[in-house]
């Protein structure tokens, strides 16, 4: 008996692919990962952790949003990504405990998105990341146009760089204050 999947059920399970292929690098690299909370309420599907001290930090840690697309545009050493506004609004904050990314996949629009090959089994598809972080505000109501370098890549050194860079400490900003209540 052949199970067939629909479009729609093939398009709900893409991001889940996304989600469990990041898995998969971040365990491949020695890295820990999970799911931050049991509902996406705070727009992380991912939670990755370098454990012990590493480049002066302890427990390097990020958050990622994971979005998987057939859709995914290439310009000019980017992958251009029509990101919603209610997930840009979250991951643009700059004041976040634990920083945020967001990753994008995109799968080939036919075939296979798993090929057995004779050396191992191979994920079709390619994946980047970028931080939003202190981009600005839209007025747009539906979606905002994110470009992610192809560079920031969803491998080991992709990642190692991603939890170097976004993984530790960053200072909170403060608001201006008048401390001597001039008017």
């Amino acid at each position: 008996m052949m199970l067939l999947m629909t479009e729609a059920a093939d398009n709900s399970l893409q991001g889940d692919y996304g989600e469990t292929w990041l898995r998969a690098v971040a365990a491949s690299s020695g890295l820990l990962h999970g799911r931050p909370t049991t509902l996406d309420l705070e727009k992380a599907d991912v939670e990755l952790v370098r454990m012990g001290l590493w480049n002066g930090m302890w427990h390097p840690t990020v958050k990622v949003q994971v979005k998987t697309t057939v859709d995914l545009l290439e310009e000019d050493s980017h992958f251009v990504y029509d990101l919603d506004v209610e997930t840009y609004n979250v991951l643009r904050r700059d004041n976040e405990t634990v920083r945020r990314v967001l990753a994008v996949f995109r799968l080939p629009k036919k075939g296979e998105k798993v090929r057995l090959l004779k050396s191992g089994t191979l994920l079709a598809g390619r994946g980047a990341w970028v931080s939003l972080e202190g981009h600005p505000a839209t007025t747009n109501t539906s979606s905002w146009v994110v470009r992610l370098p192809v560079a920031n890549t969803v491998d080991r050194p992709g990642l190692e760089r991603m939890l170097a860079t976004y993984g530790v400490r960053s200072s909170t900003p403060v608001p201006q204050v008048d401390a001597w209540g001039a008017s």
